[in-house]
């Protein structure tokens, strides 16, 4: 570049006019990084309440073994259950409601004869059973045999399996639990 050399026939406004367009480029270009304040990102730590919540229930880390299986956490809910033994309506399932830890309602959750999904289910005394009552069953120190499928980190078995006597033929029966809806 060469030097300016002010005479009568220059400005000063001729060497500015390129000193205010890269003045103003850069302005330009900078103010692009910037922006309110709205978007800038916060510790969420700050501003939790002091209070925490209750945190939900965890399942077992392992699979729980049978005369130590843990308690199910919750009181009000609904699942289906389906019973395999040597009895009537074999492949059939039902959907229990829970309520305050005792099963209050059973109605039939697949179609069969005589009855459509959603009917309830008479004398349905022998499925009115709670996760817990199944859980308990399979805590029966006293059983001849005793199975449980009960995954990792599930808070419920998917099955227990009962032999109540090794003499006694036909009285095994297994309990599958599925689709359970806490309230």
């Amino acid at each position: 570049m060469r030097p300016t050399r002010h005479t009568a026939m220059t400005s000063r406004r001729a060497v500015r006019a390129p000193l205010a367009v890269i003045a103003a480029l850069a302005a330009i270009t900078l103010s692009a990084c910037g922006g309110d304040a709205g978007d800038v990102a916060t510790d969420p730590a700050a501003d939790a309440p002091s209070t925490r919540a209750t945190p939900s229930p965890s399942g077992p880390t392992e699979e729980p073994k049978p005369g130590s299986l843990p308690d199910f956490p919750y009181t009000d809910y609904s699942y289906t259950l389906q019973q395999r033994c040597f009895c009537a309506f074999v492949d059939q399932k039902y959907q229990v409601t829970v309520v305050g830890g005792e099963a209050t309602e059973v109605r039939y959750a697949t179609p069969g004869e005589g009855h459509e999904v959603g009917d309830e289910v008479p004398q349905a005394r022998y499925l009115m059973l709670s996760i817990q009552d199944i859980i308990d069953r399979g805590n029966d120190s006293k059983a001849a045999q005793i199975e449980v499928d009960w995954p990792a980190g599930q808070l419920y078995p998917t099955s227990v399996f009962i032999d109540q006597d090794k003499m006694v033929a036909d009285e095994e029966v297994t309990w599958v639990i599925s689709d359970v809806q806490t309230a």
